[in-house]
């Protein structure tokens, strides 16, 4: 909401739309050549607001606006900001600003103001800050000013506000794609009957806010054997890593993970056994080695997931 700023400082409370803005004026002495009359004569001679549009754009956005009263022959002045120009309140020229009533008309006829006047500019500014809790549209600025004759000077200006709306973006379609990093098989070599262990971690992608997004084209992914997730074709992918969004990728546990084997010379790959992942997506296995070959594991994707794959080569010795 519209918040108060005097002597480039916030104010401790919140002020509404339609808030009173207050300042004490600074007077200063027009000097030489600027004559001198037989009375004041009071005059507003400009409103100036900057900025004249306040653009918010995101949730926690705001704005300081500036406005700045100048005027000569004025005793003091109140600045109020009202949405819409919501003019017509009842407190604006109370005892607290102003010691002269609203419909006040007669000049001070003391001996003082029967010497020769000499003009007096006057000028004041003050600050409100806007954020999204205010309303959009037009906020209008009204000046109410006390001359030195005791007579109420009025002029106003404004300024508009206007919300940009923020649209995040849709949730996916098809898979969302899915890595296994760091898969071992080793030792390497080995010896013929003793173990092998394989290791890794399965991911998922994950950007846009958390959202897991596809690498995609046509909602396909294309995940790599060393575990790379690669665009279908040069069209465009749904998340990488030059793209702003990019958050890396998350954990994916609690996931079948099936083991295959494919023997040195062979182009068949035979099926080992299936094991899960962990809750923090890695997963964990011993497998006996009886030849040389290619360990490799894969990820079928399921309930959304795309699929994933990775291997690695193992040399059997005697």
């Amino acid at each position: 909401m519209i918040k108060r700023i005097a002597t480039a400082l916030v104010a401790a409370a919140a002020m509404s739309a339609s808030a009173l803005v207050s300042a004490a004026p600074a007077l200063a002495d027009p000097g030489h050549g600027h004559g001198h009359h037989d009375g004041p004569n009071p005059r507003i001679t400009n409103v100036w607001v900057n900025p004249g549009q306040v653009v918010l754009k995101g949730k926690w956005d705001s704005e300081v606006v500036s406005i700045t009263v100048k005027g000569v022959d004025i005793k003091h002045a109140k600045i109020v900001v009202d949405h819409k120009g919501s003019w017509g309140r009842d407190d604006w020229d109370g005892p607290s600003w102003d010691d002269k009533s609203a419909d006040s008309t007669t000049a001070d006829g003391s001996e003082e103001k029967k010497a020769p006047w000499k003009p007096v500019w006057f000028s004041t500014s003050e600050s409100v800050k806007i954020d999204t809790k205010d309303p959009k549209g037009f906020y209008a600025v009204k000046v109410y000013a006390r001359g030195f004759d005791g007579k109420l000077y009025t002029s106003s200006s404004g300024f508009t506000v206007k919300h940009l709306s923020y649209d995040p973006p849709k949730p996916p379609k098809g898979p969302k794609a899915t890595r296994i990093v760091d898969f071992n098989a080793g030792p390497e070599p080995v010896k013929k009957g003793r173990y092998v262990t394989l290791t890794g971690q399965l991911q998922v992608a994950q950007c846009y806010g958390d959202w897991y997004y596809d690498y995609k084209k046509h909602d396909r992914a294309y995940v790599e054997l060393d575990g790379s997730v690669k665009p279908v074709d040069d069209g465009w992918s749904g998340c990488y890593d030059s793209r702003d969004y990019w958050h890396g990728w998350y954990k994916l546990g609690w996931q079948d993970i099936d083991v295959y084997f494919l023997p040195a010379g062979s182009h068949k790959w035979k099926y080992v056994k299936t094991i899960d992942t962990n809750p923090n997506g890695s997963f964990y296995t011993k497998v006996k080695a009886w030849g040389s070959g290619t360990w490799g594991v894969r990820y079928d994707g399921r309930h959304g997931f795309g699929s994933s794959e990775a291997s690695d080569y193992v040399k059997v010795v005697k």
